[in-house]
């Protein structure tokens, strides 16, 4: 029975906290109607789908997301073989409204070293572009709720 108390006031404190997501805020005051991906264009609708919430018919703005990814050596072994990775992003937005057009430029790097199996190599950069898009999205939406 104790331990079942403690379950409950645990989760109850969980419930409780007054988590919101990120992506979906009812209090924001932007709206965009329209949207384009450039560049890296399955990049650029991840983080259009991650800002959908702001998408409205009635929309003022037009989106522009255009992404430049990039995948770098930068140490390699003795014997020539990478030892040591870097991963960017670059995001420009532009928005454009009836008077005005608004440009921003975010970017996110990260270093990362080899693996021995190319597979568990791959997966982990998988890993790593998705964190990637996340973060950008995030300073995004930062961007997009100060406007």
């Amino acid at each position: 029975m104790i331990k079942f108390a403690k379950h409950f006031i645990i989760c109850l404190f969980l419930v409780s906290c007054g988590f919101q997501s990120i992506y979906v805020s009812e209090k924001s005051d932007f709206s965009f109607n329209k949207s384009n991906a450039l560049g890296e264009i399955k990049i650029s609708e991840d983080i259009i789908s991650n800002l959908g919430g702001l998408k409205k018919d009635d929309g003022e703005y037009e989106l522009t997301i255009e992404t430049i990814f990039k995948k770098d050596i930068s140490s390699k072994n003795k014997k020539g073989d990478p030892e040591v990775f870097d991963m960017s992003l670059d995001v420009n937005v532009t928005l454009k409204n009836d008077n005005d057009i608004l440009k921003n430029k975010f970017r996110e790097k990260l270093s990362y070293n080899n693996l021995k199996s190319k597979f568990e190599l791959k997966q982990h950069e998988n890993n790593l572009k998705s964190n990637l898009v996340q973060e950008i999205t995030q300073d995004i939406l930062i961007y997009l709720n100060s406007i």
